[in-house]
């Protein structure tokens, strides 16, 4: 963070109870607390305010019924720009697993859409995170463009975990009234998954 200075930072699979509400000059706008792996979003405070935030429940799959206590997979605040005066909605998401169905995934990002939407009406968004979607990823994207969303996605795999041979691009974001000038994965660090850097410019 201190090294590319980012204004929104996405979280997943994060405990919760440990996150800190301030990490250099960035704080802590919202994170779901009843998840076993929290997802969560951080804004730079000297160039977002936050005007509200909230947890969303979004479709519940197979594997949120067996495991339990994933139900929120949506974390979404809407804040003003604090150079343009632009007002933005965003969210960290993370989808159900393998365990369930690409058409369960699709669902479950179609809620968080609605649930943006219903934040900020007309407003442009950005949700970032893991859709757990690298296979036939190509429908997803129609699926989004369909809705009026494009899909931001790095040229390599975001997952490397050792002796395990999937490869994909698990983590993108879904944009609306964003053109994407960049999105490249960064150094891996102690996750399985490789940090992803996007870089968006207001349409």
């Amino acid at each position: 963070m201190a090294r590319r200075d980012p204004d929104v930072l996405c979280v997943q699979e994060a405990r919760a109870a440990e996150l800190p509400e301030q990490v250099g000059g960035m704080r802590l706008a919202v994170a779901t607390s009843r998840n076993r792996l929290g997802v969560a979003l951080y804004v730079k405070t000297d160039r977002l305010e936050v005007e509200e935030a909230r947890t969303v429940q979004l479709a519940t799959s197979r594997h949120d019924r067996w495991v339990g206590g994933t139900d929120h997979r949506l974390a979404a605040t809407r804040v003003r720009d604090l150079e343009s005066g632009q007002r933005l909605v965003l969210g960290s998401f993370h989808a159900t697993p393998f365990t369930d169905s690409n058409a369960a995934r699709r669902r479950q990002v179609d809620d968080a859409h609605d649930a943006l939407r219903e934040l900020g009406p007309g407003l442009p968004s950005i949700m970032a995170g893991d859709y757990n979607h690298p296979i036939l990823l190509f429908m997803l994207n129609q699926h989004l463009r369909r809705r009026g969303f494009s899909m931001a996605r790095t040229t390599t795999s975001t997952y490397r975990k050792d002796g395990n041979l999937m490869r994909g691009k698990f983590d993108v974001a879904t944009v609306s009234g964003f053109d994407v000038g960049e999105a490249v994965t960064l150094p891996q660090g102690g996750s399985d998954h490789l940090p992803v850097l996007f870089r968006m410019t207001y349409a």
